[in-house]
């Protein structure tokens, strides 16, 4: 997660949709003819607009992962500029939410403050400060980004709630997609998200290769989450690391994406490679809590189930426990899903070696997945594009990292 230079945030709904369709096209056109500069120009636009354009670049790995190798050596940089960086606000905006939010100016809340961002992302950017000895980062909130986000969500929504007439009936479908709209803006609640680093930092405290960086609750707000400052390297720095290293921070992605939900019921649901910092010999660190998802006892439960069955490598009995997951056993549709969460969870699991052609198997079956469940007509659960977002985006990663084979994870047995 780095930074681009400063640009107002446009709020209006029909000139953000009218952004996103012009980058979108723009993307697809620029990696079809190969022009890296035509890709640039999508890139800029999709930054400028953060919000929910912002989190399509977040994906970036898997599309690039599928490019040919002459392709992607030329847009391959800009790919990586749209999965990391994302425009800033103007200091003077997010100085007057900072000290409405803190209720008091800045230089009285934080020992030092810099007013230049060293990272934005979709919904934020981050400021280094430093208060009572420690150096803090603080996450403020784009001003306007909640107005900008709703509409965005309004907007997607609005078009998919005609779509999924087509694929579900009208109550599924708008559970459907009320989940998704709810668990995009909670992302949004500050407050909420520093109770997910507690739990966590609680949750990981124990294991000595994952780190994540407590909040400072008296410099935090509706808007505002002040953590502890992390150091770290990104995953193309990281890709260079000797192979044994290599293998331990990938180990350690694996047990905090996937360990922890099975071991717990929590989801880190946004596991894209600008929220993980790598360093050699130190913990990997991960950021950004926005994301979590909370299953019941028995939807955890039947992760479990399907998680043991990946590890016994039982492919019938793993397709029966997907099918108590997703909610469905259509003849058309589970084969196709059960498909890809073997290549995505199991592989994961297993510890397999994690690299481009796998991520291009995977995102080819995911076309044969949406076929099928248009189809078939099948409801999906509600939460399966979080789910299916957290997969995709661990494989990215780990492919980016050149991940090596890994022992396997342990699947709780109660």
């Amino acid at each position: 997660m780095t930074k681009r230079g400063d640009s107002k945030l446009s709020t209006s709904r029909v000139l953000r949709l009218g952004s996103m369709a012009r980058a979108g096209l723009g993307t697809a056109s620029a990696m079809l003819r190969g022009s890296a500069g035509g890709l640039e120009d999508a890139v800029e636009r999709l930054g400028e607009l953060r919000g929910l354009g912002t989190k399509v670049g977040q994906m970036a790995g898997l599309v690039e992962a599928n490019l040919p190798e002459e392709l992607r050596d030329k847009v391959g940089p800009a790919l990586a500029k749209l999965r990391d960086q994302t425009a800033t606000s103007p200091w003077e905006s997010v100085q007057a939410l900072l000290e409405q939010e803190l209720g008091a100016p800045v230089l009285e809340c934080f020992d030092t403050f810099e007013p230049a961002p060293f990272a934005s992302a979709s919904l934020g950017q981050v400021h280094r400060a430093t208060w009572q000895g420690q150096e803090l980062a603080v996450k403020v909130q784009h001003p306007g980004i909640q107005e900008a986000f709703r509409g965005d969500l309004q907007n997607i929504t609005g078009l998919a709630s005609v779509a999924t007439t087509f694929v579900m009936p009208a109550d599924a479908g708008r559970e459907f997609l009320d989940s998704i709209r709810g668990g995009f803006l909670a992302e949004l609640d500050y407050r909420r998200e520093a109770a997910n680093v507690a739990l966590f930092e609680a949750l990981t405290k124990d294991d000595p290769d994952l780190f994540v960086p407590g909040v400072v609750a008296e410099r935090s707000a509706d808007r505002v989450l002040t953590t502890l400052f992390a150091r770290g390297a990104s995953v193309d720095s990281a890709a260079a690391f000797a192979e044994h290293e290599r293998a331990r921070l990938s180990a350690a992605v694996r047990r905090f994406v996937l360990g922890t939900m099975l071991e717990h019921g929590v989801l880190y649901a946004d596991a894209h490679a600008g929220n993980f910092l790598f360093e050699a010999g130190a913990p990997l660190t991960v950021l950004d809590f926005g994301s979590v998802v909370r299953f019941d006892a028995g939807k955890h439960e039947d992760f479990r189930v399907m998680g043991r069955a990946a590890l016994g490598e039982d492919y019938a009995a793993f397709e029966r426990a997907v099918a108590h997951v997703v909610g469905f056993d259509h003849p058309r549709a589970l084969p196709a899903v059960t498909k890809v969460q073997w290549e995505a969870f199991g592989a994961l699991l297993r510890g397999e070696r994690i690299d481009r052609a796998h991520v291009r198997r995977i995102t080819e079956n995911i076309g044969d997945v949406k076929r099928a469940i248009l189809s078939a007509r099948v409801p999906l659960p509600p939460f399966m594009p979080f789910w299916m977002r957290t997969l995709l985006a661990s494989v990215a990663l780990l492919a980016a990292l050149d991940a090596p084979a890994v022992a396997p994870l342990r699947v709780p047995t109660a």
